[in-house]
């Protein structure tokens, strides 16, 4: 029961915004009682906790298999962003500042992750980018892992890119994209441009 509320609940959050999901309209869509929700999560707060701690641990998974799948650097961040078209496909674009705006212990967790485990994948990336002669070989790690975890979060700021005006999705893969041409070598220019080409 818990999976099924849990499931739920992501599943109405994505899809019109994390705010106004109340817990009377996640009793109604899975056909139980208010009470019954109450036996798991304490409050919403608890809820929405839940449910980003359940999608992080997902997105994890997903990136943990590009890497492996991927064949060098740059065609690991070609699927990296395929599983980023996928997460924008079901969700809403408010959410995420929903999330940061209401729900400050869910945000605290996102946060975590993208200071802990983006940041080391992204260094990573660079790194391995690096050996393989896809980034240029004077990449500043450090620096451009920090800059590139910052940047991740822009498409998310209404006031930059409000939804009415901009696709978010478009934004983020824009912003990848400048940041792979930007570090990457001719080689790896002329991979990225395959991987594009082929994709179409």
């Amino acid at each position: 029961m818990q999976d099924r509320i849990l499931n739920k609940a992501r599943e109405l959050m994505f899809q019109t915004g994390v705010k106004h999901v109340t817990m009377d309209d996640l009793a109604n869509q899975l056909g139980i009682s208010k009470k019954t929700i109450y036996q798991y999560y304490k409050d919403k707060d608890a809820l929405v906790s839940s449910v980003v701690e359940n999608e992080l641990a997902n997105h994890a998974i997903f990136c943990n298999q590009s890497v492996v799948a991927a064949d060098n650097a740059v065609h690991e961040i070609f699927l990296l962003m395929s599983v980023i078209q996928e997460m924008f496909n079901r969700m809403n674009p408010l959410a995420l500042f929903e999330i940061e705006k209401y729900y400050p212990a869910a945000f605290d967790k996102i946060k975590k992750h993208k200071d802990d485990y983006i940041f080391s994948m992204i260094s990573a990336n660079l790194e391995k980018g690096m050996a393989e002669g896809l980034y240029r070989k004077d990449v500043d790690v450090n620096i451009l892992s920090k800059y590139r975890l910052e940047t991740s979060l822009i498409p998310f700021n209404i006031h930059v890119f409000p939804p009415n005006k901009f696709d978010m999705l478009k934004v983020n893969l824009q912003i990848i994209e400048h940041f792979v041409y930007g570090v990457a070598t001719l080689e790896g220019h002329r991979l990225m441009d395959a991987y594009k080409l082929n994709n179409k």
